[in-house]
């Protein structure tokens, strides 16, 4: 089984991850003793997180990505990461960062041969909606099986790409959100996190159960982990790329609709 070799293939250490002949190192246990300067990936997920998505993905040994769309990828890990595990015959990735890919993702795609297969997309807004989709018919000539997005984490930035994202996906494709449940960690409820002014992304997990209680027909399936929500889009549902809108495909009580709209 795909799925489980390769989360038995991980060898982690107190500070890294080592796949094959990739290093990965661990940013949330970043020490003054690292002795391989640039040779490596930066990883922003633990090992608990990846825990979860073994535990997840062994629950759906059939699935396969063929066409993956990843938003947020810091500095190419977490790209590198999931080429591996889903080995696609097309990642694309995105992140808002100005910059270039490192010396270190550049050879990687170079030693895999993967150039046609795995590409970045730098100073790429995700509420950018019509850069997204210029980004989709570039680079797929078919439905996308996979979307992550590991990117900023605020709700209307998300529910942005989501709408921009989720048309794109065919009937069985799954919709990943890391990091959902930020507003609930003591970490960030300091009145000087950067976040503590922001809405939570919880609110969109509960718009989602909302359009899964409307029967909307988009999506079939919805998924809450601890790390991440998983949103599988339906066989049906008329949702057309570049004109869907989360909201409309949502019924509530009046006085429901009422306080949605007050908030």
């Amino acid at each position: 089984m795909r799925n489980t070799e390769f989360f038995s293939g991980l060898d982690w250490r107190q500070d890294r991850m080592l796949y094959k002949d990739r290093v990965f190192r661990l940013q949330h246990h970043v020490n003054d003793k690292w002795e391989l300067g640039g040779d490596c990936f930066m990883f922003y997920k633990t090992r608990a997180l990846v825990d979860q998505y073994e535990k997840y993905f062994s629950g759906i040994p059939g699935f396969k990505a063929e066409n993956v769309f990843e938003l947020g990828i810091w500095d190419g890990g977490s790209a590198a990461f999931w080429f591996e595990f889903f080995e696609p015959g097309k990642h694309v990735g995105a992140d808002v960062q100005n910059k270039t890919d490192s010396p270190y993702f550049v050879k990687y795609v170079e030693d895999r041969d993967i150039r046609d297969r795995l590409k970045i997309y730098w100073n790429t807004d995700q509420t950018d909606r019509n850069r997204l989709l210029d980004i989709y018919r570039r680079e797929f000539n078919e439905p996308l099986d996979c979307v992550i997005d590991d990117a900023s984490h605020l709700y209307g930035h998300t529910k942005e790409s989501f709408e921009t994202l989720f048309p794109l996906l065919r009937p069985g494709g799954i919709y990943i959100i890391e990091d959902w449940a930020w507003a609930h960690w003591k970490s960030h409820h300091d009145i000087n996190h950067p976040f503590s002014r922001e809405i939570p992304l919880t609110r969109l997990i509960v718009e989602l159960a909302e359009a899964v209680g409307t029967d909307s027909g988009i999506i079939s399936d919805l998924s809450v982990h601890q790390g991440f929500t998983v949103v599988e889009r339906a066989p049906g549902g008329n949702i057309v790329p570049g004109e869907f809108h989360l909201d409309d495909f949502i019924a509530r009580m009046p006085k429901f609709e009422a306080q949605a709209a007050a908030s």
